[in-house]
Formats: C-alpha cells, sequence, structure tokens
C-alpha cells in the first residue's frame, strides 16, 4: 500500500513562523554587524584623512595640521568632505570584491564641527605647542624658568624709573653753572658772586656715555655689522593681521604661564635667533622676529638689544646701589662735579647720572658678551663685575665684552624672558608667522596659511544598506526598508 505525506495546515504555519523568526534573527545580527563595520569604516576614514597633515609644518617645527585647502588658496570644508568619502568608498570596496552580506554606501557625511589652529585668538595653537612640549618639561622645571623670566620683567620695569639719569644729571650741573654766572654778571663788584668751576675729572662717565649713545647701539654691541643678516620679510599679510578662517568648535583651551614657559621652550628648540640663525629659512633670526615684529632681521635684532640693555642697565644700576664700596666712588666723583653747587640735592642728581652712566657701559658689555655666546647673570656679585670709574673709555674701545659667569644666563634665555612679557595673542600669530612664511619655501605649498591648519575634526557620516534576509516575508506582509546607521567621528591632533 502506497504511503504519502502529509503536512497539516498548523503546520505549514508553524514552519513559517520559525523561518521568519530565523531571518529576523539573522537580520539582526546582520544589522548589529554592519552598525559596527560602519562604525570601524568612519573611524578609519577620518584617521586615514587626518594623516594627510602639512608636511612641512611636520618636517621643520613638529606640529600637526591638516590643509583643509589641500595646497590651494582656499579652505573649504567640502574639500575634506570629499577626500573623506573617498577614503570610505574605498575602505567599503564599492564596486570590488566585497560580500554583498556586509555591502554598506556611503550616503553622506558632514562636519559637525571643527576647529583650526588659529582659533581662540592663539589660544588653540599655544595649548597644541604646551601639549607636545608636555612630554618634555616638567611642571618643576617650568616654575623655575618662570621665576627667572618674572625677575627679568620686574628688573626692566625698575630701569624705567631711572631713565635720562646721565641727561638729567649733566642739565643740572649746565643749569648750576649757569644760574651762577648769571647771579655773577648781576653783581660784578662783589667777590663772592663770582661763578665757581665744575672740579675736573681724569674720566667724567657723564661725558663719555652722551658720547656714546650718539652711536649706533648694533654696532657697538656687535663688533661686525657686517656679518649681520640682510634678510626681510613684507608684513602685508601677516597672521594677525588679515582676516582669518574660523572654526566652529568651542573655544576652551586658556593659556596659563606653563603653557607659555612651554612655549618659549619649544621655540628655544625650533626657532632660530642671532646666536643660531637659520641660513635657509625666511628670517635668521627668528625668536628676534616674534619679539619685535618687524620686518627686517636687522631691525628685529636691534629691537632686541635695546631691550636687553633695559634689562642689563637696570640689573646693573641694582648691583652699584647695593655695593657700598662703588657708591662711595660714584659719591666723590659726584662732589667733585657738582660741589662747586654747594647744594646736596643736585650732588644727589649727579650721582645718580654717574651710577646710570657706569652700569650703561658694563651693559654694554654685557649685551657683547651675551651675543658672542658667554652667561651673563642677571644680578652680578663683585666678583663677576667688569668695569670701573676712570676706565670706562678704554674698557669700552677694547672690544671686549664682560667677564662671563658661571651661573650666567644666555642670550637665548634673555629673550624669552622678554617674549614671556608679550600677550599670548601676539606671541601665538608672530609665532605662526615664521612657520607659514618657512613653509611657503616650498613652491608646492606657497599657499599655505596657518588659518587654513585643522587641529581637529568631527563628522558625521550616515550609511545605508538594503535588507538581506528580511526582503521576503514568508507571512505576506512587506519586508522591512533600506537600513540606515549614523555615526560620529572625531579626530584631534592634541588632546
Amino acid at each position: 500500500m502506497e504511503k504519502r505525506g502529509s503536512l497539516t495546515v498548523f503546520a505549514a504555519l508553524t514552519f513559517m513562523l520559525i523561518a521568519s523568526f530565523l531571518t529576523a534573527l539573522l537580520e539582526a545580527g546582520r544589522m548589529y554587524e554592519l552598525e559596527a563595520y560602519a562604525d570601524i569604516s568612519s573611524a578609519l576614514a577620518v584617521e586615514s584623512v587626518c594623516a594627510e597633515y602639512q608636511p612641512a609644518l611636520w618636517e621643520d617645527f613638529h606640529m600637526l595640521g591638516l590643509d583643509g585647502a589641500y595646497g590651494g588658496e582656499n579652505f573649504s570644508m567640502d574639500y575634506v568632505t570629499a577626500v573623506l568619502l573617498q577614503r570610505i568608498r574605498t575602505n567599503l570596496n564599492q564596486g570590488g570584491d566585497g560580500s554583498a552580506v556586509m555591502a554598506l554606501s556611503p550616503a553622506m557625511a558632514e562636519t559637525v564641527e571643527y576647529q583650526l589652529l588659529t582659533d581662540g585668538d592663539g589660544s588653540v595653537f599655544l595649548d597644541c605647542v604646551a601639549d607636545y612640549m608636555k612630554e618634555n618639561l616638567s611642571v618643576e622645571a617650568a616654575q623655575i624658568l618662570y621665576d627667572r623670566y618674572t625677575r627679568s620683567e620686574e628688573a626692566e620695569q625698575e630701569q624705567q624709573e631711572m631713565t635720562g639719569s646721565v641727561e638729567n644729571a649733566k642739565a643740572a650741573i649746565e643749569d648750576a653753572k649757569r644760574q651762577q654766572e648769571e647771579a655773577a654778571s648781576g653783581n660784578k663788584t662783589d667777590v663772592s658772586t663770582a661763578p665757581r668751576e665744575p672740579g675736573r675729572v681724569e674720566e667724567n662717565p657723564l661725558d663719555v656715555v652722551l658720547a656714546l649713545k650718539q652711536n649706533a647701539l648694533l654696532g657697538m654691541v656687535t663688533g661686525e655689522p657686517g656679518g649681520i643678516s640682510t634678510k626681510r620679510v613684507a608684513l602685508t599679510d601677516t597672521v594677525g593681521s588679515r582676516k582669518r578662517e574660523q572654526g566652529t568648535a568651542a573655544v576652551t583651551a586658556e593659556t596659563d604661564w606653563y603653557d607659555k614657559v612651554l612655549a618659549l621652550e619649544y621655540m628655544d628648540q625650533y626657532f632660530s635667533d642671532y646666536g643660531d640663525p637659520a641660513e635657509e629659512h625666511a628670517l635668521s633670526y627668528e625668536m628676534e622676529y616674534v619679539l619685535c615684529g618687524e620686518e627686517a632681521d636687522v631691525d628685529n635684532l636691534e629691537g632686541a638689544v635695546n631691550r636687553l640693555l633695559l634689562i642689563r642697565e637696570a640689573a646693573n644700576i641694582t648691583h652699584i646701589l647695593g655695593d657700598s664700596g662703588k657708591m662711595a666712588t660714584t659719591l666723590s666723583m659726584a662732589e667733585v662735579l657738582a660741589g662747586f653747587t654747594g647744594n646736596p640735592a643736585i650732588i644727589k642728581v649727579v650721582q645718580i647720572g654717574i651710577v646710570a652712566a657706569w652700569a650703561y657701559v658694563e651693559s654694554i658689555l654685557d649685551i657683547r658678551a651675551l651675543l658672542a655666546g658667554k652667561k651673563i647673570a642677571l644680578f652680578k656679585s663683585s666678583g663677576e663685575w667688569t668695569t670701573s670709574l676712570g676706565n670706562l673709555v678704554q674698557a669700552f674701545s677694547d672690544g671686549d665684552g664682560a667677564m662671563e659667569c658661571a651661573d650666567g644666563i644666555s642670550y637665548q634665555d634673555y629673550i624669552k624672558g622678554l617674549l614671556f612679557t608679550m600677550r599670548t595673542e601676539k606671541l601665538a600669530y608672530r609665532m605662526m608667522d615664521v612657520m607659514e612664511w618657512n613653509i611657503r619655501l616650498t613652491p608646492a605649498y606657497a599657499n599655505c596659511r596657518m588659518d587654513h591648519m585643522l587641529c581637529g575634526i568631527r563628522y558625521r557620516i550616515t550609511y545605508t544598506a538594503e535588507p538581506l534576509f528580511s526582503k521576503i516575508s514568508m507571512l505576506g506582509s512587506p519586508g522591512i526598508g533600506e537600513l540606515v546607521f549614523e555615526n560620529e567621528k572625531k579626530f584631534a591632533y592634541y588632546e
């Protein structure tokens, strides 16, 4: 007897329910894997885009930034987005041998936010520099440098209170002499009113310094003006003066004293100066440019030397005022030069002028020593003092610098002390000027701008995929529609 199989309606429905349940499970598992695949693809693509950082910026200054203009003149996030989508398509192997089971298509990529190195009035740039340098300089070491820089700032401020002391002393003597002559001419019969002449000294420090101040300071301290760099740049389109591109990310970076010290140490490593000029760079004296902001190396060096002179004069005046022997010498000379007035106040003015004159000549020799690579203490001891009253002309004419101080400070450290007093905005923008000019020396990067340099981006990326296991419902109902996956990815060179 022939046997035939049969399937009840209940069994058939049960089989369809089980099959639909299995396909739903498969589709759910596939969706989970597609979501993970999309997330990995986004992260890989964003990192791939940011891996194309500006090479010259890295090679010369070890700073990372993505050129949002890709070498062109105009910044546009559309450029970056187009590259990002191309990377995603490559990673997903569109049109290649990819399995249909994991087939994804990038539907859209939009910028959520981005940040440029120039954002936050330069605070973002300085924050990036600090992040790079924190591995190389501890807080304790930075505190020592901070204390030194603030002492230099205080010394410069003290000097300004004695500006013009030499001129005031000379004028006081001349005024007293003139007044005596006028009094004598008004009463010619009275011998007691005859003018008294100022006493004579072998070398009048007031006259010495007034004569020296007629000379160009740079020539007095460098010794060989012909060896000074003649490079210059145009200041028509600096980072601080032009209209800059602005990022959309909120700026949370705040520059404190530690960040500023780190920026100065960064410059010490990657920027040139008079003691270590960079012949292949746009300017040879880059730290001096950051300090003074002039277009020519010679002008920046002169500005730096003038500022150094203020610091050294202040420190040397402080030394003389604190040395009883030197003060006695200055008082004796002041009494010779102004004793004819019989006025203690004028004698005091002349003494202060002599102190300032003596400190000035010592300071010239200090700067000569610094520019020659020697170190000079901020505040000298008596054993580190070079000049003596009565021998100032000889000390200056020898062409030598002051004696080196064992625990002294170098020229570069004095410059950093001056840079520490600058506003962070000006400091950051001028540092970026130097970077920009040097990058532009390479013809391929002639359009480089620091306000085109991205240091962080966040993207929202959307993918689509066709359903596979649930395309056809065994229960007769329509399958699920197109699958959509969305994620956000952020990348920053510095955190």
